[in-house]
């Protein structure tokens, strides 16, 4: 699904920032895998070799962030750790599943135990009598995708580090400041998330 689109995007990126254009791009399109729409933005890093795509997409209630760079990262759907620091503040990890151009990535909470310290402790994943997902998990794990939105959105400037599968660290710096005015192209998958 997004997959197909970031391949399609990543192209265009990489041409624009090698072109000396903008840094930050809006995102506005169908997803050619499954024809949903996407709306967000692009942020290019500071020496135009990476990229973190925010987006809406109309299949899903969360915003997904999208990481990608020129190389491969490692093989599809396998959870790389990720580590984000913003304006020189706490270090957090954070997960993405590598997408199948293998050379971007995917976040998602890996498990909630990462996320307890900053957002109290998870609801149950079920509700015993429904034998449905809990809403209040649903809500909670919501809460880690609008509070990642946030974070970058209302911040200054970020480093995002990883290491690939062979092992070679890569280190991206960003620069924040343009995000804030655009927090208005997620209007319809973001919401403020909630202090616990």
């Amino acid at each position: 699904m997004l997959a197909g689109v970031f391949g399609l995007l990543f192209c265009n990126a990489g041409l624009a920032v090698a072109q000396g254009q903008q840094i930050l791009v809006p995102v506005d399109g169908k997803d050619p895998v499954d024809n949903s729409h996407l709306i967000g933005v692009r942020l290019a890093a500071e020496d135009g070799k990476a990229f973190l795509f925010f987006l809406c997409d109309s299949d899903n209630t969360n915003p997904r962030v999208i990481f990608g760079h020129g190389a491969e990262i490692n093989k599809p759907t396998k959870p790389m750790a990720f580590d984000v620091t913003i304006d020189g503040g706490e270090t957090r990890r954070h997960y993405f599943a590598v997408l199948p151009n293998m050379r971007s990535a995917l976040f998602f909470a890996r498990t909630a135990q990462m996320y307890e310290d900053r957002f109290g402790k998870s609801p149950e994943v079920f509700n015993e009598r429904t034998r449905a997902v809990n809403p209040d998990y649903i809500d909670w794990t919501d809460n880690i995708y609008n509070q990642l939105i946030a974070d970058f959105f209302f911040g200054k400037h970020a480093i995002v580090q990883f290491k690939d599968v062979s092992g070679q660290s890569h280190l991206y710096k960003f620069q924040l400041a343009l995000l804030a005015e655009n927090i208005g192209r997620l209007q319809t998958c973001y919401e403020a998330p909630r202090v616990y």
